[in-house]
Protein backbone atom coordinates (compact mmCIF):
# COMPACT_ATOMS: atom_id res chain seq x y z
CA UNK A 1 0.00 0.00 0.00
CA UNK A 2 2.82 2.22 0.85
CA UNK A 3 3.74 1.99 -3.46
CA UNK A 4 0.09 2.88 -4.50
CA UNK A 5 -1.45 -0.19 -3.43
CA UNK A 6 -4.95 -0.69 -2.51
CA UNK A 7 -7.73 1.71 -2.24
CA UNK A 8 -9.01 3.71 0.40
CA UNK A 9 -12.06 3.05 2.04
CA UNK A 10 -13.15 5.21 4.72
CA UNK A 11 -11.21 8.86 5.21
CA UNK A 12 -11.79 11.64 7.61
CA UNK A 13 -13.39 14.46 6.80
CA UNK A 14 -15.25 17.55 8.87
CA UNK A 15 -15.98 16.50 11.56
CA UNK A 16 -14.91 13.14 11.30
CA UNK A 17 -11.32 12.37 12.57
CA UNK A 18 -9.30 9.32 12.02
CA UNK A 19 -11.79 6.81 11.34
CA UNK A 20 -10.35 3.28 11.65
CA UNK A 21 -10.77 -0.09 13.22
CA UNK A 22 -13.04 -0.96 10.96
CA UNK A 23 -15.14 -4.53 11.47
CA UNK A 24 -18.53 -5.78 9.66
CA UNK A 25 -21.32 -7.45 10.53
CA UNK A 26 -24.78 -8.40 8.68
CA UNK A 27 -28.11 -7.94 10.16
CA UNK A 28 -31.53 -7.80 9.01
CA UNK A 29 -30.39 -8.43 5.42
CA UNK A 30 -27.74 -5.67 4.97
CA UNK A 31 -24.29 -5.53 5.95
CA UNK A 32 -22.97 -2.79 8.02
CA UNK A 33 -19.58 -1.16 8.46
CA UNK A 34 -18.63 -0.55 12.44
CA UNK A 35 -15.77 1.79 13.38
CA UNK A 36 -15.06 4.71 15.43
CA UNK A 37 -14.18 8.31 15.03
CA UNK A 38 -13.33 11.20 16.85
CA UNK A 39 -15.99 14.18 16.69
CA UNK A 40 -14.20 17.31 16.21
CA UNK A 41 -17.09 18.97 17.29
CA UNK A 42 -17.24 17.49 20.44
CA UNK A 43 -13.67 17.94 21.75
CA UNK A 44 -12.72 14.86 20.20
CA UNK A 45 -14.85 12.74 22.12
CA UNK A 46 -14.59 8.96 20.82
CA UNK A 47 -17.73 8.15 19.18
CA UNK A 48 -19.36 4.96 16.78
CA UNK A 49 -19.98 5.07 13.38
CA UNK A 50 -22.14 3.10 11.35
CA UNK A 51 -22.79 2.95 7.92
CA UNK A 52 -24.37 0.27 5.62
CA UNK A 53 -22.61 -1.24 2.98
CA UNK A 54 -23.40 -2.65 -0.37
CA UNK A 55 -21.14 -4.97 -3.00
CA UNK A 56 -20.45 -3.54 -6.49
CA UNK A 57 -18.41 -6.49 -8.58
CA UNK A 58 -17.21 -7.64 -5.36
CA UNK A 59 -16.25 -4.94 -3.85
CA UNK A 60 -17.76 -2.72 -1.01
CA UNK A 61 -19.36 0.28 -1.52
CA UNK A 62 -21.53 3.12 0.95
CA UNK A 63 -24.60 3.21 0.50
Amino acid sequence: MLDGGGDLLLAGHGRYVGPGGESTFRTHGKTRLAYHYYDADDDGTPKLGLNELRWRAGWPVFK
